[in-house]
Formats: structure tokens, sequence, C-alpha cells
């Protein structure tokens, strides 16, 4: 039989095998894991092109018609390079099933694209040069002279990372006038903005903005008007009804009633922003060093590190169209006696708390002796008799009107059941045509004295209402209101020795002669435990302040939901709150004022008041009323010591889930509008 010619024409594995008899290529692979991978890959081309002629000899046409098309690979010429030649792929070509005749084609088409043994020779030769003429000269003495040192220098002097920039305190960076005059805008729209992102607000201000303010008559006026000529952007108006801004010292119903309400509906939070802790403006040293400015000592940190703080979504709005007044519609519930004892009971009841947590013992009477209320009185009253006659003790309770008490008129400290008796049966209506209600509270015999006298604590919160959302916040200074006389238990009818009020103090013989004004700083007190209680280790910032603080919280919560349930558009108020020390070093929450006294009766005082002031008006008026571009207050900087401890949107929020709405706005007596609440301090200014 003959064999076809063209069947014996040389493939590639023939031509390898007849270079090396003993089937073993030598082709230069690598050592280790590549070189075995590289001869993977050339075994596996070597039995692919095996395949490729074993099918085409015992292959026919019929074995081809199963597929469309037959491709036709051309390889590329082998690679210049000492590694084993791999043959890839070049083009693939695809040849009409029509144009192939036979198996016979199907080899013809494939030695084609084999390269023969001459360009293959061609190449290895090419690279033994080639990599002839790339062999690397040996170093000099010179060059590792050279390598030596750059080595050392790298190991001496390594590539410096920039280290962060030092911080530097406030009170130093001030110095400094050029650092002021570029940090004070800065640090001025990061406040606003902060304050504002958490009322859900973003204030739009025109080129020439120009605010009006209107202040009423009473209660130290003078002193709001003098903060208010600082700020050069407001000008002074007579008509209350074209102000921005309207400070009363009574509420204004009529004003607020022409306040429009807000959209709580379209309340919702967002990533929280937090305020940087360091002044975004660095300070300029000489020869170019700067340092980094702690804002810290601004008290930034009391409203941006606050677990009451959230940021909501911002609602835009005109600041030349904002309408504002500095009392809190119904606020009765808070500042009114029977309504925060009201507030507070249910308050308790609804989360299982002692509502002697947080006030004394405490009745409220509405009809008299009749009131069921009183017989429940005379039952603790007769208890609280057998026990205190055991402990050679006195039962000693004290009278308040339940609406209307300004200047510690009508408040009333006794032991007589009889007395009490005919006090609760004056039912004769009010100022206000109301009816007559009186809490009866117990005393606390054994609180804490100084120096022999009574005190008591007066703090002062803010609490506002912008854009539907009600905030409070707690101020971290305040002082001591000290009586003229020493204290005595046995005489209940001298109110030098019960009462601290200073429309009472103030007639007194002995005013004044202890104390300044009968004030004392939390920092004078804090001397006065140190020196006559030091073996108890008493640090009244750590142990005391922060319970007086969470007794203000909860009578916020407690309260939130009756206050300004209309959500008037725009509303802001400075309440003044009573705390009493027991001889335990308990505080108790004795009453909260709408009008606190703002006279400076002291000289600590005179420094206190404007700055609290002050800072109530950074904190409500300024980020709602941002001053045109330029401008700001004649003040260069301000410590803030507004604390935020509530925020609806997070303790109201919390407390919602706890309780549910109609509990909160439920109550055992509806308080009218129609009662005017005076303070304690102030009488209404008629």
């Amino acid at each position: 039989m003959k064999t076809n010619p063209k069947r014996e024409t040389p493939s590639l594995l023939t031509n390898l095998s007849n270079q090396n008899p003993n089937n073993s290529v030598d082709l230069g692979y690598p050592k280790g894991f590549r070189g075995y991978r590289l001869r993977m890959q050339y075994n596996q081309q070597i039995s692919f092109i095996s395949n490729i002629e074993d099918q085409a000899k015992k292959s026919s046409l019929s074995f081809l018609k199963e597929s469309l098309t037959v491709k036709r690979i051309e390889f590329s010429p082998p690679r210049k390079c000492e590694m084993p030649i791999i043959l890839k792929p070049k083009a693939l070509k695809q040849a009409p099933l029509e144009s192939i005749s036979s198996s016979q084609e199907i080899c013809k088409l494939r030695n084609e694209s084999l390269p023969n043994n001459n360009s293959r020779d061609k190449h290895e030769e090419e690279i033994k040069r080639k990599s002839a003429s790339q062999q690397p000269t040996p170093k000099t003495f010179t060059d590792r002279r050279k390598e030596m040192y750059i080595r050392k220098t790298l190991i001496a002097n390594p590539l410096k990372v920039p280290k962060p920039l030092t911080k530097i305190s406030l009170r130093e960076a001030l110095r400094s006038q050029d650092w002021v005059a570029k940090a004070k805008p800065e640090l001025d729209r990061i406040w606003r903005k902060l304050l504002n992102r958490s009322n859900g607000v973003e204030i739009l201000v025109g080129g020439s903005c120009q605010y009006k303010y209107y202040i009423g008559k009473g209660n130290n006026s003078r002193l709001i008007r003098r903060l208010m000529t600082s700020r050069s952007w407001w000008v002074d108006t007579s008509n209350i009804e074209e102000a921005n801004f309207a400070w009363t010292q009574w509420k204004d119903k009529k004003l607020l009633s022409t306040f429009d309400c807000a959209d709580t509906q379209s309340l919702s939070k967002q990533e929280t922003i937090m305020a940087p802790s360091v002044c975004p403006v660095n300070l300029r040293l000489e020869k170019n060093q700067y340092r980094s400015v702690d804002i810290d000592d601004l008290g930034f940190q009391y409203i941006r590190n606050s677990l009451s703080y959230t940021a909501l979504e911002p609602k835009t709005i005109d600041a030349s169209t904002i309408k504002m007044h500095n009392k809190i519609e119904f606020n009765q519930h808070l500042t009114n006696k029977k309504g925060l004892y009201q507030s507070l009971k249910n308050y308790c009841q609804a989360l299982n708390l002692d509502l002697l947590d947080f006030v004394p013992l405490t009745f409220h009477i509405t009809l008299g002796e009749k009131d069921p209320e009183f017989a429940k009185f005379v039952e603790a009253f007769n208890n609280n008799f057998d026990n205190e006659k055991k402990k050679k003790s006195n039962n000693v309770w004290i009278v308040k009107p339940g609406e209307n008490s300004n200047r510690g008129q009508g408040i009333t400290v006794s032991s007589s059941i009889e007395e009490i008796r005919i006090i609760v049966n004056d039912t004769s209506p009010t100022k206000n045509n109301q009816n007559r209600t009186y809490i009866i509270q117990k005393y606390i015999e054994k609180p804490f004295l100084v120096h022999k006298r009574k005190f008591d604590f007066r703090c002062y919160a803010l609490v506002t209402s912008f854009n539907g959302v009600i905030q409070g916040y707690f101020y971290s200074d305040g002082y001591l209101r000290t009586t003229s006389t020493e204290y005595s238990i046995k005489d209940v009818s001298n109110n030098f020795i019960h009462l601290t009020n200073d429309a009472i103090q103030k007639h007194c013989d002995e005013y004044g002669k202890f104390e300044d004004g009968n004030k004392l700083s939390y920092k004078d007190f804090q001397r006065y435990l140190d020196t006559h209680c030091s073996d108890k280790k008493i640090n009244f910032i750590s142990d005391i302040l922060p319970k007086i603080k969470n007794l203000a919280k909860d009578s916020m919560q407690a309260a939130y939901m009756k206050l300004d349930p209309n959500r008037r558009l725009h509303c802001m108020e400075i309440l003044g709150y009573d705390f009493m020390l027991d001889s335990n070093l308990k505080p108790w929450l004795i009453e909260v004022n709408t009008n606190p006294c703002l006279e400076l009766s002291s000289s600590y005082l005179s420094f206190l008041i404007p700055t609290m002031v002050e800072n109530a008006f950074r904190i409500a008026l300024d980020p709602m009323f941002p001053p045109p571009a330029g401008k700001f207050p004649t003040s260069t900087f301000f410590e803030n010591k507004f604390e935020l401890v509530f925020h609806q949107e997070t303790d109201g929020k919390e407390l919602l889930d706890r309780l549910g709405v109609d509990f909160l706005i439920r109550d055992e007596q509806i308080l009218s509008e129609k009662e005017e609440l005076f303070s304690e301090d102030e009488e209404p200014n008629i």
C-alpha cells in the first residue's frame, strides 16, 4: 500500500524527537516551582499536537460534519527568549466546511501553521547572542562606595512622616489678633450649624438683614436691652407686633396666638454632625510653625457630646420672617406649683418611680378640708406626729398657694393642723377669677446648713421650642441663697429663718452681714465643705450637682408633651430652679420659676446673670437670627455653660415608646390658660 507523500511531512513532535533520541528535550527550564509550571505547559502543548495528528489519521470527513465550521489555527513564531517555546494561537481564521475535501486537507492546514526547523534554529542563535551581550559588568570600587553611602544615609535619615500639630490653649491663642480675626467667623459658623441642625432648620440671611426687638418693662429690662444693643444687626422697636423678638416679663398670650404652628410630621433624623474639638484655623507662630487650638474651653462639648443630641433634616427658613417670644405656651405645667406636682406625679406613676425621690411628701388641696386629699394629709400628719414625738422633733409642714405665689407671699410654715385647716378653707377666687388651691408639703426639718443658717440653690435652665422641636438645657453655674438668721425649727413663724427669698431677707437687719447680698457661689460652697466637712470628702461638682441636673431633666421629661402643645413658631424661656439639700446631702426639687429674678443684687450676680443670659441668647437667638457677614457680638469669645439634657427626638421618643401619647397629655386637672403665673421673686409690672 502506497503512503500519501503529504502524510510524510514531519510534525513538530517528530522534529523534537529527532533532535533528542531519548525523547527528553532540554530547553533550559529554571528550577523550582516556576520551572515545574513551565514544563507542565510545554507537555500540554505537545499532547495537544499529538492528539490532533491521531484524530486526523483515524477520522473521516463525516467526523467534521458535526460542526458548522473548522477553525484554522495559526501559531505565532517562537518568542526570542531562553524560556521554552510555548506555541500560542496567533489568530482564529474560519474556513467553510464546504472548502475541505478530506482529512488530508486538515493535516495540510495544520502543518502550514507550524514553524519549521530553520526558523527555530535562527531564533535560538539570536537568543544566545543577546544574552551574551547583556552580561552584567563587575562593580568597581567606586560603585560599591556609592552604594554603601546611600544605604547608610537611608538608615540614619529615614523618610520623615509629618507629625500631628501640638495643641495650644485658647487663652494663649487669644494673644494673636490675626488668629482671632480668622478664627471667630469659623467658630461662629460651627456653633450655629451645630444648634440649627439640632433644631432641624437652615437659616437664610439677606445681605442687608436687620432684625427688630421689643423689650417690655420689669425684671431688669435694662440688662436685656444692653445685651441686645451689643448686636449691631438688631434695632429697637416699640411695636411688639412687628418685632422679630419680643422679651416681656410675663407671657403675652395674644402675641403667641399669632404665631404659626410647626409641622412635626416632617421631622426626620440625619447623620449626626460632630463639631471639631480643635479650631479649623491653626495658629501661626514664628518661622512658619503652626499649632492647633483646643476649643473645648468654649464649651462646644456640652452640646456635641450630649447623649441627647441629634441632628435633624434641615428645613430652610428665611430669617427675616421669624417671630420669637421669650415665653412658652402652657408653661404652667412646669412652672406652676400644682402643675409641677401633677406632672411629676403622673410621670412617676407611669415609670414606677417613687415621687418622694423628687419632692417631699406633697398634697394638692382643691376643695378645702372636704377634699379627699386633705383627709390623706390629716392621716399623714397624725402618723408623722407620733413618729416625730418619739424622735423629740416637730411635725412641721409648709403651705403654698397652688397658683399665684410671688416674692414669698402666701407661704406659711406651720406645725398646727388647725392653722393649716383654716388656710385651706379659704377658697375665695383669685385675681384671675380662678378657684384657689393649695399645696401642702412636708417641711425639710433637717436641712444642710452653712454657718448654722439655711440656704437653697438657684439653678438656671433654658427650654426652647423651635421648628416644633423642644429641647432643654441646664446651666452648669448657679448660686446659693442664704438666710440672715441661724436655723431653728422651734420658731416656725420667723420667715427670716425659713424663707431665702430676697424679697423677705432684704428687710432683715442682718441682711448682707455674712455674705454679699446673702449669696454664695459654688466655689464658696466647696470651700465650706472642704473646711467643715473634710472627713466626708464631698465634691459638689461631681457628687451633688449631677443629681440636681437629673432632677431638672426629669421635670422636663414629665411636662414636655404639655409644654407648647401647638408647637408655636418659635419660643424660648429661661427658668429658675430651686433645690434644697438635707442633712444627708440629698437634693430636693422645690419649685420652678417662670420669671427668675435677674436683678444684680451682689457682686457675684453682677457677673453670673449677664453671662447666663448672654449664653442663652447665643443658643436661642443668634443661630435663628444670624448676623450678616462680618458682624459679630461685641464680646470676642464666650464660654458655653449650658448643657443639653433633653431633646424631643431622643429622650422624648424613648419616653413615648414606654408610656404612649395618651398618658403624657392626660392630667388629673387641666390647667386653664387664663391662669397668669407669677414667679416667687417678682411681681407683675401693672
